[in-house]
């Protein structure tokens, strides 16, 4: 017993489990059923039976209530369950994303969203925070286990690194809005694919608008991708035109991620000269 315990241990090791979400296990195949809807049995021509239903007595009509028509796009968290191809996902956070006129609005549109696999493997959602219209948003990757953990965008030791970026800096934590490329830590850490990040950056892309930072900078890779549709590499220096399709165009700059500054000195130098190309953008353009 003792055995079988040690090897399913290595075998989650190796999977890339290193946070219990509950005290029991849960199959998943089995809560993300509902996802799937199988077409209705066909009725047998000339019975006008339901399948499971009970069968109407000759002098009894059973009459069920319609049900209430809804308009399509306007599910609830609760319906997004039944989705069943990726365009639906895309579109149901499109239209949640849209409705939000304010950062709370899009904070509690980003938490009922179920249409998202990754919305029920995460401890938390992390919301985009900060004050309107900061002189910058700083965008980082998806959400490490210290961000996942504590529902703090920026933690842990991301957050530690990055307030010594900003120490010798004339700019505060608390003037900066702060995301994550992602509202939801992949399982294991691993990299969101493709069919996740085009869920996610209906949700992004209105958070920027909704901010109005006068400045963008993508901490990493997968922001850059996400938001400029290509693999902009990390050490690129300039600014880049970012249109947003319910907003404006908004500079934005791609610069390694603060967890960088441990790789190397080379990566220490292109993140401390990207930043010294802001500093002095928001000192001649503020």
């Amino acid at each position: 017993m003792m055995q079988d315990a040690l090897s399913l241990l290595r075998l989650y090791t190796e999977w890339g489990v290193d946070t219990a979400v509950t005290d029991q296990a849960t199959d998943h195949r089995q809560t993300g059923a509902g996802a799937f809807r199988l077409p209705a049995a066909p009725t047998r021509a000339g019975s006008g039976a339901t399948p499971g239903a009970p069968a109407a007595g000759p002098h009894h009509t059973h009459h069920q209530p319609a049900p209430p028509q809804t308009h399509p796009m306007a599910a609830t968290p609760a319906a997004a369950a039944g989705v069943t191809s990726l365009g639906e996902s895309i579109a149901l956070a499109q239209h949640a994303a849209a409705q939000a006129t304010t950062p709370d609005a899009l904070r509690a549109a980003i938490e009922g969203f179920a249409a998202c696999s990754l919305h029920a493997t995460a401890m938390h959602t992390l919301a985009p925070t900060g004050p309107h219209n900061a002189p910058l948003m700083l965008i980082g990757e998806a959400p490490d286990a210290d961000e996942d953990r504590s529902g703090q965008v920026f933690a842990g030791l991301c957050g530690s690194l990055l307030d010594a970026l900003l120490a010798p800096l004339p700019l505060e934590r608390s003037q900066l809005a702060l995301a994550t490329a992602l509202p939801w830590r992949p399982p294991g850490g691993r990299p969101p694919s493709d069919a996740e990040q085009r869920i996610c950056v209906p949700f992004l892309q209105r958070a920027i608008t909704l901010f109005a930072p006068r400045r963008l900078v993508l901490c990493g890779r997968l922001p850059a991708t996400m938001l400029l549709g290509r693999d902009t590499p990390a050490q690129r220096r300039e600014w880049s035109a970012l249109a947003l399709p319910d907003g404006p165009t908004i500079p934005a700059v791609v610069m390694r991620h603060p967890l960088q500054l441990r790789a190397s000195p080379t990566a220490r130098r292109e993140i401390w000269q990207t930043l010294m190309m802001v500093m002095k953008t928001l000192r001649d353009d503020p």
